[in-house]
């Protein structure tokens, strides 16, 4: 179900018929040869996070967080005993989850960083991923065959590149026929009673990013972004034989310190707008600013907690 990347011909892993041994390190097949990230040129451009894993998930590494488990029954059940692509999955989020159901999953990623993290994390959580092929993939050239997968879900990955849609059309090509390709939203303000004040820690989140770019755009720095006004529900319409929707309700309270994951995801540059700040000016920036903080709203200010109410999940699968 896989394609070789020496002759383009669909094999199975590890060999294919023309003699290419697909190079696996660290448990991980390593089926495409692209840059970590590629942010200047006339082709695609794309952002990976090999350079920013390790602060992507903050203090929240090793929890697996209910709305993912609650997200990865309905993928389970929707892909039942065939095979499901967590097409650029991160740390694991929905691969973990998922496997911990049993579905047959390929988690691919651009970055190997990444998914030494969600092997890294199946350890710690003591989740086997014998049921789990991990793969280095570039989702602008899926290395897999044609109507070879039966689910698909590419949920953090559209408005990292400049061609979404050329991702859209690789998904509708190895989705089998009835296929689905899943996308997951929130479905905010449904529950918010409006009795919590998080007004405060809104204000030291908005002044504190926007004094950063601030700062970093008086040196020609600026975030990078390619495609967050990308029409994804337009674009699957066409490309898709229909469409429908549900809500997975998801009640009740959370509460997170601005240094449980805002924080330490900021501090290490775990933002995909931050990929093109130099190491040497960011900590310049940010030691600034932190220093500048704790004399704005006290040492401690880094205690705050925002307290919430969990989103529903708004549910679209686009059966090809």
């Amino acid at each position: 179900m896989f394609i070789c990347p020496k002759c383009h011909n669909s094999m199975t892993l590890p060999v294919c018929s023309c003699g290419y041994a697909v190079p696996f390190f660290n448990g991980i097949w390593q089926l495409s040869d692209a840059p970590d990230a590629v942010k200047t040129g006339d082709g695609d451009r794309y952002i990976g996070y090999e350079e920013i894993g390790e602060a992507y998930s903050g203090s929240r590494k090793y929890i697996i967080e209910e709305a993912d488990s609650l997200a990865a029954r309905e993928i389970t059940e929707l892909t039942g005993k065939g095979v499901f692509l967590d097409l650029a999955c991160g740390d694991g989020c929905l691969t973990l989850p998922c496997a911990k159901n049993g579905t047959g999953i390929i988690a691919g990623d651009i970055s190997n960083k990444m998914l030494g993290i969600l092997k890294d994390r199946a350890q710690h959580l003591n989740i086997p991923l014998d049921n789990v092929t991990l793969c280095r993939i570039n989702a602008l050239n899926i290395p897999l065959s044609d109507e070879s997968v039966d689910t698909v879900v590419a949920n953090s990955v559209l408005h990292l590149i400049s061609n979404p849609q050329k991702v859209l059309d690789e998904i509708h090509r190895v989705l089998k026929t009835g296929g689905a390709f899943v996308c997951l939203d929130d479905a905010p303000g449904e529950q918010d009673d409006g009795s919590e004040d998080n007004s405060h820690y809104f204000e030291i989140v908005n002044n504190l990013y926007n004094e950063y770019w601030e700062l970093l755009e008086r040196q020609g720095i600026y975030p990078k972004k390619y495609s967050w006004n990308f029409d994804r529900e337009t674009v699957c319409d066409k490309l898709f034989a229909s469409r429908e929707t549900r809500v997975i309700r998801h009640r009740g309270k959370y509460k997170t310190k601005l240094s449980d994951h805002f924080l330490p995801r900021f501090l290490g540059c775990g933002f995909s707008d931050q990929t093109d700040v130099p190491k040497e000016v960011h900590e310049a920036v940010t030691e600034l600013l932190m220093k500048a903080f704790r004399g704005r709203y006290g040492e401690d200010f880094d205690s705050l907690a925002y307290i919430g109410r969990y989103s529903d999940i708004l549910i679209t699968v686009y059966r090809k």
